[in-house]
């Protein structure tokens, strides 16, 4: 009997995972920077960091993926959750 082959190499899997990581940690760390000059502490801080999560995870999702993650990654949700928390 023949075995069904993958269709993800895991050493892909791993790369996509790892630069979405260090996408996240750089937006993270501009994000932060932006906040701290721009005043933003407590909840406005919170918030602001909410707003460019999700415009990062948007921009991996429509430029990095061309709108089709379930080719790059297992699951079509890590494109949005992947190195969020």
């Amino acid at each position: 009997m023949a075995t069904q082959a993958s269709l993800y190499v895991p050493e892909n899997i791993v790369h996509n995972v790892k630069t979405i990581t260090f996408i996240r940690s750089s937006m993270s760390a501009i994000t932060g920077s932006a906040a701290g000059i721009l005043g933003l502490t407590g909840y406005f801080g919170f918030i602001f960091y909410g707003i460019t999560a999700l415009f990062t995870s948007f921009l991996i999702w429509a430029l990095k993926t061309q709108a089709k993650p379930g080719i790059y990654f297992r699951s079509r949700t890590d494109v949005w959750t992947e190195g969020v928390f």
